[in-house]
């Protein structure tokens, strides 16, 4: 259970990491403009404002280093990581998504916003809105891992972190 568990937490985290990417280079773009990405680039370059697409593609990258680095914490022998504290590493990263993706997307979508004046602000949100709904799940999961891992700790006989003895 806990390898189906892990496997998917690491799709889950990779899967947003990609629609971040995508949303932050091409789709919020184009759903705020209106109009076709490269029709938008060349409308935003002869305004003066730029865009690029580094942003996304870091976003992506490092948020599948994450999903590779948390799949394999949690499945390492080595490590033995109770549940709760998987759980609550992978609430993490996810809740951080939100903010990173905000902070990685803003500059395209705030060129977007600089270069039209009737561009949609709603209709890329609308797009953003399942990494930001997910991001706030994360975070209440968190809390709960946290929750539960303070109540263990204070509560029952205390127990070694790593085993002891040869």
């Amino acid at each position: 259970m806990r390898k189906l568990l892990a496997i998917s937490g690491f799709a889950i985290i990779a899967a947003y990491a990609v629609y971040g990417a995508l949303l932050a280079n091409n789709w919020a773009v184009e759903a705020a403009s209106g109009i076709p990405l490269d029709e938008t680039i060349v409308a935003m370059s002869a305004a003066g404002q730029g865009y690029s697409s580094r942003g996304g593609w870091v976003f992506a990258c490092a948020g599948i280093i994450l999903a590779i680095s948390w799949l394999l914490v949690t499945l390492t022998p080595k490590f033995q990581l109770p549940g709760w504290v998987a759980a609550g590493l992978w609430g993490l990263i996810v809740a951080l998504g939100a903010p990173t993706y905000f902070f990685t997307a803003f500059g395209n979508i705030n060129s977007v916003g600089d270069t039209f004046e009737d561009w949609n602000a709603g209709a890329a949100f609308a797009l953003e809105a399942p990494l930001y709904t997910a991001s706030i799940l994360a975070g209440v999961l968190l809390a709960a891992m946290a929750a539960i891992g303070t109540w263990s700790a204070f509560s029952g006989p205390s127990r070694p972190l790593r085993p002891t003895g040869s």
